[in-house]
């Protein structure tokens, strides 16, 4: 189901036609009326998207139609990425002379054989999407708006809310398991606890609204949560018991050292540890686990929840409690909450009656009526209601299938959500998702757009996952790294479901890669099965993302001839995370990547320096290079940088200033560190006067320096910076720099 994420790139593209720029270009290279053209046609191809979206899946015809269809979108966002970077270049060049040997893609000694080489490319492409549009009409294909289909009246997730809802229904649950926690008479000194359901029931919620309890924090002294899911690995599940036992993840330690690590925090204590969505059915693993965890004291207590009776069997000391659905009271309360604004249920009768036969349609599942909830109360019609009711009555065929119903719940979205929603297909299940980083990804892509100039994409993507987090398809989880959020299991089932071939978590045998692939990620260690695997990997051309989801401490190495292999292969990428890969340096190919907006080099410590044909990816928004321990200074020509937002620098200990002209990059939202040199020849304190829109935290070190400098008169402007939420000024003693010790000491902070 493509056409979910390629509504960004159409809207997208819908967009940029439409602006100043792309009307500039349209007259410096005499194509307005072509580009216009692409316009109208990618918008009527765009009106009917959704018909074929229901369609797809009953008629071939229809289903080749759509992978045509991204193909060409896919060229065409290429193509015009193209000609507005180098519209980019020449203004650029225009401005500053020094610039005149930046590279360029087309040539400039001729403009006329430049205007004719735009001329035909723009033609090749709008008679492409020309054809692919007239083909629409065989297909009867209807225009249909989805953003018309839902009012958008936004109800804000309040933290109360959220946790009232949770634990409807579960009051006796709660008393049974922490009946079971508080037993002191048993025989073994750990005792396991399996809470088993099918999904969605809410075992999770259960088991965190028990883990919470004031009854349970007191009898326990340590207390650790590990979510396992598919992946059943020893190492890992004792790495991520240790992170939450300790607040620290382990770095590198051998099997040996881990269990020597764990037994030190674990035997002494009585424990309680919930192991959360397990899945493993191998007896001799579990075994293997069991054994290390054994040495708490006398009540220690482990609680699983799973989906799997056997999983159950196979781990439990203590009769499993087994979940049920809520009752049709303890629903309907449920859905009451989720379901109606304030003083609807008693005004419409008539809506009540259809949303009790809804609920039943649910079977007591709360994350179904949650989700069907969310829907409705979004409608305020009967009509509609009743429509709702249909739609689910066709599509559930058996009484425990919940899939259907979400899947509803993902039809009523607004297109930009969707696309939205499927992307993050990419993160693997359990993956505690950064919220900024998701939306710096949304806007990579082109997912996110506003028509109101003076507000930030950064303000929109946050309203987009509030409101995807309000409708159930994020929850949020508070982790020792701070607030994340995850999708419940059968949520990620519906994102890859809606994704399909677009969007791909590599394995590295290659058998699920294919050219379809546009966003592939890749969620274990980068090793020598991966850079085996590089060579299916090539064959998706059209790679617009490359991402690692693998935290920064589980890391492998790669090499720069690899590192190589994936610039030159994939030149239409748009986000390219690289971080935690001990890359030593950034070949000079990273310049080809054009349409580049997103990069992560970050904790990658050895990297000393950044290639000047860095400065030539005009497009670049998002550069992270935090952790970055070696790397020593920013190229000459930084502030060539055009379009870049955020630049992540924390963590970059060895960094001595920062480039000249920085203050000319007016764009920039993020930077986290600003070091004061007494060079001249590098960017003084007086970069930061015109640097209005920087928000979160500053901070300014090696404040000392202006007191050499007798610079103390310069003006840093700190009134206009009204988006800033914390700064923090650091001075040191002279001989802390001389020394080259205890530099992160200051002598005093404000």
């Amino acid at each position: 189901m493509a056409e979910a994420i390629l509504f960004g790139p159409a809207q997208k593209m819908i967009a940029n036609l439409g602006s100043q720029t792309f009307q500039e270009i349209g007259s410096l290279w005499a194509v307005k009326g072509e580009l216009e053209k692409i316009k109208n046609t990618v918008s009527a191809i765009k009106a009917v998207l959704l018909d074929a979206a229901e369609k797809r899946s009953h008629d071939h015809q229809v289903k080749d139609w759509l992978q045509k269809l991204n193909d060409a979108v896919y060229d065409a966002d290429d193509l015009l990425s193209e000609f507005s970077t180098e519209a980019m270049r020449r203004r650029s060049g225009s401005k500053n002379k020094a610039t005149k040997e930046a590279r360029t893609f087309f040539s400039k000694s001729n403009q006329l054989a430049f205007r004719g080489k735009m001329s035909s490319k723009i033609k090749a492409m709008r008679q492409k999407l020309n054809a692919i549009a007239e083909d629409r009409k065989n297909f009867r294909l209807e225009e249909y708006h989805a953003e018309t289909n839902v009012v958008s009246r936004k109800r804000e997730p309040t933290h109360s809310f959220v946790r009232e809802e949770k634990v409807i229904g579960r009051e006796d649950d709660r008393k049974a398991i922490i009946e079971l926690l508080l037993d002191s008479n048993v025989e073994e000194n750990v005792s396991v606890i399996p809470i088993v359901g099918i999904g969605g029931l809410g075992k999770t919620t259960l088991a965190q609204y028990v883990y919470n309890n004031e009854k349970v924090k007191n009898y326990f002294e340590l207390k650790m949560w590990v979510c396992v899911s598919d992946i059943f690995e020893l190492k890992i599940i004792i790495e991520k018991i240790i992170a939450s036992a300790t607040g620290n993840a382990p770095i590198n330690l051998k099997m040996d050292q881990l269990q020597s690590q764990i037994r030190k925090k674990i035997d002494p204590k009585k424990y309680l540890l919930v192991l959360d969505d397990l899945w493993n059915e191998d007896r001799g693993k579990w075994l293997n686990l069991i054994n290390i965890l054994m040495g708490g004291s006398k009540g220690s207590k482990i609680i699983i929840t799973t989906r799997s009776r056997f999983v159950a069997k196979i781990t439990h000391t203590v009769s499993p409690h087994i979940l049920k659905g809520l009752s049709e009271e303890q629903s309907w309360f449920l859905f009451e909450q989720v379901a109606f604004s304030k003083g609807q249920v008693t005004n419409n009768p008539t809506l009540v009656r259809i949303g009790r036969e809804i609920v039943k349609i649910c079977q007591g599942v709360p994350l179904a009526i949650m989700s069907i909830g969310h829907v409705l109360y979004c409608k305020e019609t009967e009509f509609e209601w009743v429509l709702v009711k249909n739609n689910l009555l066709a599509n559930v065929i058996e009484g425990n299938e919940i899939f259907p119903i979400l899947k509803l719940s993902y039809d009523n979205l607004p297109s930009h959500l969707k696309s939205c929603f499927a992307y993050c297909s990419l993160f693997p299940k359990d993956y505690e998702m950064n919220k900024e980083t998701v939306i710096q990804l949304w806007i990579a892509q082109g997912f996110v757009q506003s028509s109101n100039k003076n507000q930030q994409l950064e303000d929109v993507g946050d309203d987009y996952f509030k409101d995807l987090l309000w409708r159930s398809f994020f929850e949020e989880v508070k982790t020792y790294n701070g607030l994340r959020y995850k999708m419940h299991d059968l949520i990620h089932d519906l994102a890859k479901a809606v994704a399909g071939e677009e969007c791909k978590l590599v394995s590295f045998d290659g058998k699920n890669i294919n050219e379809k692939n546009c966003h592939v990620s890749c969620p274990f260690h980068i090793g020598s099965s991966f850079i085996e695997s590089l060579r299916f990997l090539v064959k998706a051309v059209k790679v617009c993302s490359f991402l690692l989801t693998f935290s920064e401490k589980n890391s492998g190495a790669l090499e720069e001839s690899t590192l190589n292999t994936i610039i030159l292969s994939f030149k239409s990428l748009r986000a390219l995370d690289l971080h935690a890969l001990e890359i030593t340096s950034i070949p000079n190919s990273i310049g080809k990547l054009i349409h580049l907006k997103y990069l992560d080099l970050s904790f990658n410590r050895d990297i000393k320096t950044l290639p000047d044909s860095i400065t030539t990816l005009l497009n670049l928004q998002v550069l992270k290079l935090n952790g970055c321990e070696g790397l020593k200074e920013l190229p000459k020509k930084f502030r060539e940088l055009v379009s870049l937002k955020h630049l992540y620098n924390h963590g970059c200990d060895n960094l001595s200033h920062m480039p000249c002209r920085l203050g000319q990059m007016t764009s920039l939202q993020t930077l986290p560190l600003f070091i004061v040199s007494t060079s001249s020849h590098t960017g003084g304190l007086g970069e930061l006067k015109d640097l209005n829109s920087l928000r979160g935290t500053l901070e300014i070190t090696h404040l000392e320096c202006l007191e050499e400098s007798n610079s103390e008169s310069i003006v840093v402007n700190l009134r206009e910076k009204q988006h800033l939420e914390k700064l923090i000024l650091k001075w040191y003693h002279q001989d802390q720099v001389d020394n080259n010790e205890d530099l992160k000491l200051p002598m005093h902070t404000h």
